[in-house]
């Protein structure tokens, strides 16, 4: 139990330094497009990554689920965050946006190889203290990271007269630390017991309508929810300075962080039914970008980040509550798999919209959030 423990702290602290490095990133790559004469749509093909991403969280997950060895868990876990260490800095190398697009693939595919490893051995390591709670408390320690990760970005941009280059070089270090912390839980819970259940039939069997239902209803959140890809290349392309729109995600990312163990501790009480307010949330957040992104962008901030608290706490803990412990893996990589899918479609058409008429875009995700919302409000 006390081993348990400590491995998800650690889970907590590696999450923490790996987002700084991706967060970072992602907080200012949208307005380095615009900077490097990306045309808009490029921020909603981004999406391509969590296509790829997803994608590799399907794989992913099948590996761990049929080959049921735990070394698998922690070969995909510790790869994924070797591959974001490595792909971030190489931004600073090119100001090519195909290039730049590709790179957010690969880290994308990184990101997808160890989500669904690290999710099954997260939701074991938390079992004693109530897999909400622990999800919560992992997502807090995330988006500690989160916040930390922009604000550095926001910092050096500021010192270093708007030097972009130079502040993906820098982000590399806390992910060097993220992966020996990986190596360092690795070595110390090699045996996760999760993977020690019998081994399950190939395929979608086993998996409850319950998990259908959800996934449905996660397709269409999906759809809805804005990146802040585009967000951060639209903000640029009305004259934000890059500082600040990487301010503004750190506040976004606090307002997530804030938010992670009550909506945790509210699925511990009500169960699924507490993610309905992801997709009513999602709404909040397409209205105020429409509105205030260029009257009052910290309340696009703060409503954007109570979406992704919302959304990155309750949505992903459900999964293990749906399916039999032995889909687990399985169940999370195909999940991933619907939201790529739809974050792809979803951010192409979005992107299409605001070049179009941004009140076009808010009436697009008003239509989709409220289509998930009823698809929720059945499981």
């Amino acid at each position: 139990m006390r081993k348990a423990i400590v491995v998800f702290i650690l889970l907590g602290l590696i999450s923490l330094f790996a987002d700084m490095t991706y967060e970072g990133a992602l907080s200012i790559r949208g307005s380095y497009l615009e900077i490097i004469g990306a045309p808009i749509i490029v921020a909603g093909l981004i999406n391509i990554g969590w296509l790829v991403s997803y994608g590799s969280r399907f794989l992913s997950g099948v590996l761990s689920d049929y080959l049921r060895k735990p070394i698998i868990l922690w070969v995909l876990t510790v790869t994924g965050y070797l591959i974001n260490v490595i792909v971030v800095p190489l931004l600073a190398l090119t100001n090519r946006w195909e290039l730049v697009l590709v790179l957010i693939v690969l880290e994308r595919f990184g990101k997808g190889l160890r989500a669904p490893a690290r999710d099954v051995i997260l939701a074991e390591v938390s079992e004693g203290i109530g897999k909400g709670l622990g999800f919560g408390i992992h997502e807090t320690m995330d988006q500690a990271g989160a916040v930390l990760g922009p604000l550095l970005a926001s910092l050096i941009l500021v010192a270093s007269n708007q030097d972009y280059p130079r502040v993906f070089l820098m982000l590399g270090v806390p992910g060097v630390i993220a992966v020996v912390l990986a190596i360092i839980a690795w070595s110390m819970y090699p045996q996760p017991s999760s993977l020690a259940t019998r081994k399950s039939m190939l395929g979608f069997k086993g998996l409850t309508r319950s998990y259908y239902m959800y996934t449905a209803g996660f397709f269409l959140f999906s759809l809805g929810f804005i990146s802040w890809d585009i967000v951060s290349y639209h903000a640029k392309n009305i004259g934000l300075r890059g500082d600040y729109i990487a301010l503004l995600y750190s506040i976004a990312m606090l307002v997530d962080g804030l938010l992670a163990v009550p909506s945790g501790l509210l699925y511990d009480r009500i169960g699924v039914k507490s993610t309905i307010l992801a997709p009513l949330a999602s709404m909040a957040a397409g209205i105020a970008f429409t509105v205030f992104i260029d009257r009052n962008p910290l309340i696009m901030a703060f409503t954007w980040g109570l979406a992704m608290g919302v959304f990155e706490t309750n949505i992903r803990v459900a999964v293990s509550d749906l399916v039999p412990a032995e889909k687990r893996a399985f169940a999370y990589g195909f999940y991933g798999l619907v939201e790529g899918l739809a974050m792809l479609v979803g951010g192409v058409i979005q992107s299409i919209l605001i070049a179009e008429n941004t009140i076009l875009l808010a009436v697009y995700i008003v239509i989709t959030e409220f289509s998930s919302l009823i698809v929720f409000s059945r499981i």
